[in-house]
């Protein structure tokens, strides 16, 4: 089961703007940069746009498959020690404050804490929750 990521409205406002000045900067460049402009503005672009459309998260036989654009994470249930509701700023695979923060064993905060946000965040965790046997 693919589950979207849940978008809050800032977030929306920031990619459109991103994208709104990088064409903008694309557009009134002089044109002796106009390559450069178009080698550097059209990947950011695209880059930005992947992860936007490319944020979701996926329900698999053995782990939860998290990927935001170019990156990716598998985490395999039986490594799940906990899951809760958070609002944690940090950076993660989550384009919403709204998040669900899972920790695993045998790993330290950093690489071991990821952050998400599904559209229906309390089912999504329900579901979760019921995949994983070693929580604490």
């Amino acid at each position: 089961m693919r589950v979207k990521s849940k978008i809050d409205c800032w977030f929306n406002i920031l990619i459109w703007l991103i994208v709104f000045i990088m064409l903008v900067n694309i557009i009134v460049v002089p044109q002796s940069e106009k390559v450069t402009a178009y080698a550097v503005g059209i990947p950011m672009i695209l880059f930005v746009f992947w992860i936007y459309f490319g944020t979701y998260y996926e329900f698999r036989d053995e782990y939860l498959y998290c990927r935001s654009g170019p990156f990716s994470e598998k985490i395999a249930y039986e490594n799940i020690r906990s899951i809760k509701l958070s609002r944690n700023m940090l950076s993660s695979m989550a384009l919403s404050i709204d998040r669900i923060e899972i920790k695993q064993h045998g790993k330290g905060y950093i690489t071991g804490t990821t952050f998400i946000s599904p559209l229906n965040r309390e089912e999504f965790m329900k579901e979760l929750i019921s995949r994983c046997k070693k929580l604490e």
